[in-house]
């Protein structure tokens, strides 16, 4: 996660209007970090702040390598990407 959040960017329209919310992504992994694939699970409910998620994820990309303890090749995961004012 804080990898991802120093890739995310509050839009200079979401924070003008103080548009707030909380989106879910879901992606999947590689092994390496290399996101496999992406989509946005629950809207936050403002359109520019969805956009930003998506934008977030290919800027992340790629991830930090995933630890050997979690097992398969390919990992699943879905997070919380939190917009506050």
């Amino acid at each position: 996660m804080s990898h991802l959040e120093r890739f995310k960017r509050y839009p200079d329209a979401a924070r003008a209007s103080r548009a707030q919310g909380t989106a879910l992504l879901s992606f999947g992994m590689d092994r390496n970090g290399q996101v496999l694939g992406y989509a946005l699970v629950r809207s936050s409910g403002y359109p520019e702040l969805d956009e930003e998620v998506l934008a977030m994820i290919e800027r992340a990309s790629p991830l930090p390598p995933a630890p050997p303890e979690l097992g398969p090749d390919v990992v699943q995961l879905v997070v919380p990407v939190r917009f506050r004012l």
